[in-house]
């Protein structure tokens, strides 16, 4: 009888235990994230730079920080986005076996010469007249 009380006694005191042991867990609040504006805007200055320097995985770069810093800026999402998509068309002209690869061919100067595309047919100087002739406009 007393062994029985004995274990009794000790599965309610394991028990306590381990209840408190789940309300401390449950006490912890979570740590709440606090964007850095200023680190934010710092890479979205270096990211805005390697951009018009069209140095766009670099600038995808600083601007990932730059989300990273601060998750609710706008502006950083849009010019991340917008490197990732000039980052990748990057990337496949370097890959594609292009005419001058490592140069992008949105800064190339029109060609000249023999490679040049054919200039348009001249036109002739004779104009027809249109076959119908409005007599009296009456407006809208």
């Amino acid at each position: 009888m007393k062994l029985k009380s004995m274990i009794v006694v000790w599965t309610f005191i394991l028990g306590f235990l381990f209840v408190l042991a789940l309300g401390a867990v449950a006490a912890e609040k979570p740590k709440l994230f606090i964007p850095d504006k200023a680190l934010c805007a710092k890479m979205l200055r270096f990211g805005k730079e390697a951009y018009m320097r069209g140095r766009y995985l670099d600038a995808k770069e600083y601007f990932r920080k730059a989300i990273q810093a601060d998750p609710t800026s706008q502006t950083a999402w849009r010019y991340y986005d917008q490197a990732v998509i000039f980052g990748l068309a990057e990337r496949v002209e370097k890959d594609a076996g292009l005419l001058l690869p490592g140069k992008s061919e949105r800064f190339e100067q029109p060609l000249t010469g023999a490679a040049a595309p054919p200039s348009p047919p001249a036109q002739s100087e004779t104009k027809k007249e249109p076959e119908f002739k409005i007599v009296e406009d009456e407006g809208c």
